[in-house]
């Protein structure tokens, strides 16, 4: 293997790895906050979608154009840039994606806020943009989903919804994917394993999975929470943890206490955690408690019957 193919092999795999990590942190994101009313939030779904997909693009395009005939060095310099459209423009030049306009238009959004607003506040003309990520998302999301756009002197917040989660994730899984198997076929010809992922990590959730969202992910540990809740069970750690003390919460909390499992949420946390936290003022030994806390999902523990 000479170095050309060692950089298209190992190198532009460990890129393939961290692209998919950037994008599914981003849609997490998303996925977790209640409502797109605070700029912070939108800036880091933005930052991490535009980044990622960036990373995959070039991936793309190293895999594509690059030759052991090529002067490397001015094939280094056409990768230095952050627009997504533009690249991607590049890519269909040698392998058409067949993106929709409503996906290239989401290129272009990233590719504005990366240019343009990602340092915006930092420039003291920033007051005529204060929020500007946040406006584009917002715009973007009730024009294509005949939304009602709030006003800007409107209080109320914006909620979230699995609607928009879906929207954008159907954007994201037809871009990220298009371009995973353009990696994938183009690694193939070259004899290369660009292509591979670890397995049950971060970018294979985003590139081989069939959707780029985490609403299935919730229904999951729903049913799961739910079945825990009310099994009868003669299995020895449920009759462990059924032998447990439960602190003294709050019955009627008890719907952000389910919220607080399912989610990932630090608003629902902060929320919640000031309950367990009272409770624990009154334990002797709150270490203890833990301790024996780090048992309820241990695969490995040894129920031997003295010990039930």
């Amino acid at each position: 293997m000479n170095i050309e193919q060692w950089w298209k092999n190992f190198a532009m795999g460990i890129e393939l790895d961290i692209s998919g990590a950037f994008i599914y942190n981003a849609l997490k994101q998303l996925h977790v906050i209640e409502s797109l009313s605070y700029s912070c939030d939108i800036f880091e779904i933005f930052y991490g979608l535009s980044v990622g997909i960036e990373r995959l693009q070039k991936i793309t395009i190293v895999l594509l154009e690059h030759n052991e005939n090529e002067d490397i060095e001015k094939f280094e310099e056409s990768l230095i840039t952050h627009s997504t459209i533009e690249l991607s423009n590049r890519i269909d030049k040698i392998y058409p994606q067949n993106l929709s306009d409503i996906q290239k238009e989401f290129l272009s959004i990233l590719s504005k806020f990366y240019k343009k607003h990602r340092y915006g506040r930092f420039s003291i003309l920033s007051n005529r943009e204060l929020e500007a990520e946040k406006a584009l998302f917002i715009r973007f999301i009730c024009k294509h989903l005949q939304l009602k756009e709030p006003g800007s002197n409107e209080i109320v917040a914006f909620a979230n919804s699995n609607q928009i989660k879906k929207f954008i994730g159907k954007i994201i899984n037809k871009i990220s994917k298009g371009l995973y198997e353009c990696i994938s076929n183009s690694s193939r010809k070259l004899n290369l394993y660009t292509y591979e992922l670890r397995y049950n990590s971060k970018a294979s959730k985003i590139f081989l999975g069939e959707r780029c969202d985490f609403i299935d992910e919730d229904i999951i540990r729903r049913e799961i929470l739910l079945y825990l809740m009310n099994v009868k069970s003669d299995d020895d750690h449920l009759k462990m943890i059924n032998g447990f003390d439960a602190l003294s919460l709050d019955p009627g909390l008890s719907p952000a206490y389910i919220k607080a499992l399912i989610t990932d949420s630090v608003e629902n946390h902060d929320y919640v955690s000031g309950d367990v936290e009272a409770n624990f003022e009154e334990i002797s030994n709150v270490k203890d408690r833990i301790e024996l806390l780090s048992l309820l999902d241990n695969e490995y523990l040894s129920h031997d019957d003295d010990d039930v």
